[in-house]
C-alpha cells in the first residue's frame, strides 16, 4: 500500500481526481491527479486482532485477514444493529428483527432470527415483509435449503413466501429466476438424499424384521423340542 500526501499529485497512475490550477495565467498548466480527501470520524478494533473497521465519510470500511468475511450491508444507518436486533426477537417483533437481519445482510443474523420465529407466525412475518424484503429472503433460504438440518422448517418458509408473494414474483421471474433455479435445485438434491436414506433405511428394516422373525421361530422350535 501507498500513502499519499491530500493536496499532492499521484505519480504512479493510479485513481484519483483530476485537477487543474484554477485561475493560473503563468507557468505550469498541465493536469493533475490528486487523492480524494476522505473525512474518519470511528475506528474499532476487533478483539481478535483479525480486523478493524473505520467509519469514513465513503462508508464503512472492513480490514480484515480472515478472507472469508463478508459484510454487505443494505441500507445501513444507525439503528441497524445485532444488538437492536435481537432486542426486537426479545419483544417478539419477529418481523423487525427479521427486516433488521436482512439489511445487515449476513447469513448468521438470517439464521438466528428466522430459527426464532414460531411456526404459527411466519404466515404473519412473510405477508408483512416487502418485496424487496421478500427476495432478499429468498436468496437466504437457497442456501439453507442445502446446509441447514432444518429442513422442513425451511421448506415451511418457502412455500409460504411463494404462496403469499406468487402474484408479484411472478411479474419480477426474469430478475429472480436464478434465486427460483436454485431453490428447485437445492430440494432436487435433498429428494435423491432423502429417498437414497430412506431406501436403506427401510431396507436395514426388513432385514432386522427377518432376522428377529427368524430368531423367534428358532425359540418356538426349541422350546417345544424341550416339552417333548
Amino acid at each position: 500500500s501507498q500513502i499519499v500526501v491530500l493536496g499532492q499529485p499521484v505519480v504512479d497512475g493510479s485513481s484519483g481526481i483530476n485537477a487543474e490550477y484554477g485561475g493560473v495565467t503563468k507557468g505550469d498548466f498541465s493536469r493533475r491527479r490528486v487523492a480524494p480527501q476522505i473525512n474518519v470520524h470511528s475506528v474499532q478494533f476487533c478483539p481478535t486482532g483479525q480486523s478493524w473497521c473505520a467509519a469514513t465519510t465513503e462508508g464503512l470500511l472492513i480490514f480484515s485477514l480472515d478472507n472469508t468475511l463478508t459484510f454487505d450491508p443494505i441500507d445501513l444507518d444507525t439503528d441497524v444493529t445485532p444488538q437492536n436486533m435481537r432486542a426486537a426477537i426479545n419483544a417478539e417483533s419477529y418481523l423487525k428483527g427479521l427486516a433488521i437481519a436482512l439489511r445487515l445482510n449476513t447469513t448468521e443474523m438470517v439464521v438466528e432470527v428466522l430459527e426464532q420465529v414460531p411456526q404459527d407466525q411466519i404466515h404473519y412475518v412473510v405477508g408483512s415483509l416487502p418485496l424487496h424484503h421478500v427476495t432478499s429472503l429468498l436468496k437466504f433460504l437457497v442456501e439453507l435449503l442445502t446446509t441447514s438440518r432444518h429442513l422442513h422448517f425451511y421448506i415451511l418458509w418457502v412455500s409460504t413466501i411463494l404462496t403469499t408473494h406468487g402474484p408479484a414474483l411472478k411479474k419480477n421471474s426474469s430478475q429472480i429466476m436464478s434465486t427460483l433455479n436454485g431453490i428447485i435445485s437445492a430440494l432436487t438434491a435433498q429428494t435423491r438424499t432423502l429417498g437414497s436414506l430412506c431406501d436403506s433405511n427401510q431396507y436395514f428394516m426388513d432385514v432386522i424384521l427377518t432376522l428377529g422373525r427368524t430368531q423367534s421361530s428358532k425359540s418356538e422350535t426349541s422350546a417345544e423340542m424341550e416339552v417333548f
